[in-house]
C-alpha cells in the first residue's frame, strides 16, 4: 500500500500546484473567458501531450466555471464529468476542480458533458461541446492515426500534422459559443 501512496502523492501535489497556478492565471485574465496561452502550456505539462480532448476539456471547464460565477455560484465548485478520457485533465486545469482537491468525479458514459456545482448555494451549470467542436476533435484523432502510419517527415504526414495543428489552434482560440454550450441547470428558490 505504501508504494501506491508514494506514486499518487506527487500527482496530488502537482494537481494542487496546477490548481493554484491556474487560479492565478485566471485572475490575471480579462473578463473574456477565452483561455490565455499560458493555460495551454500548463495543460500540456499536466497532461503530457497536446490533444483535442485535453484542449476541449479545458475549454469546457473554464466556460462552466465562468458561467457558474456569473450565475452567482458560491463556495467550492465540484465537477462531474461523464467520460474517462483526455478531457478530464483539461477539466481539472480549466475549472480548477481536481482529484487532488476532491472536487472531481468521473463517470465513464462516453459523453463529453460536465456538470459543475457550487456547493455554497447548489447552483449548477452543464457544459457540452458544440457539434462543430466535437466533429473537429474526432477529425484530429483520425488525422493523427493516419499521420502516425506514415514515415516521419513525409509530405503527406507533414500535411496531416499541419491540419491537426490548425484544429488545435481553432479549439484554443475560437469564441466560447463556437466551442462550448453552457446551460444553467437550476436556480434555487429565493435566489436570482
Amino acid at each position: 500500500m505504501k508504494t501506491g501512496y508514494c506514486r499518487i502523492l506527487p500527482c496530488v501535489v502537482f494537481a494542487g500546484v496546477m490548481s493554484l497556478t491556474i487560479s492565478c492565471s485566471n485572475a490575471l485574465a480579462s473578463n473574456d473567458s477565452k483561455p490565455m496561452p499560458a493555460l495551454f502550456s500548463q495543460l500540456e505539462a499536466f497532461h503530457g501531450h497536446v490533444c483535442a480532448g485535453s484542449i476541449f476539456g479545458a475549454r469546457i471547464g473554464l466556460a462552466a466555471k465562468e458561467a457558474l460565477k456569473r450565475a452567482g455560484g458560491t463556495g467550492k465548485f465540484v465537477a462531474q464529468y461523464y467520460d474517462l478520457s483526455c478531457p478530464v485533465d483539461g477539466v481539472q486545469v480549466g475549472a480548477g476542480t481536481t482529484y487532488g482537491n476532491a472536487a472531481l468525479a468521473v463517470e465513464d458514459r462516453d459523453e463529453h458533458r460536465l456538470v459543475l456545482t457550487a456547493e455554497g448555494n447548489k447552483r449548477k451549470v452543464e457544459a457540452r461541446l458544440t457539434k462543430k467542436a466535437e466533429e473537429l476533435g474526432l477529425k484530429s484523432r483520425d488525422l493523427g492515426k493516419k499521420a502516425k502510419a506514415l514515415p516521419a517527415g513525409s509530405p503527406e504526414r507533414v500535411q496531416f500534422e499541419r491540419e491537426i495543428e490548425e484544429i488545435f489552434s481553432w479549439l484554443k482560440t475560437a469564441p466560447d459559443e463556437e466551442v462550448v454550450v453552457v446551460t444553467l441547470l437550476n436556480n434555487p428558490k429565493g435566489t436570482r
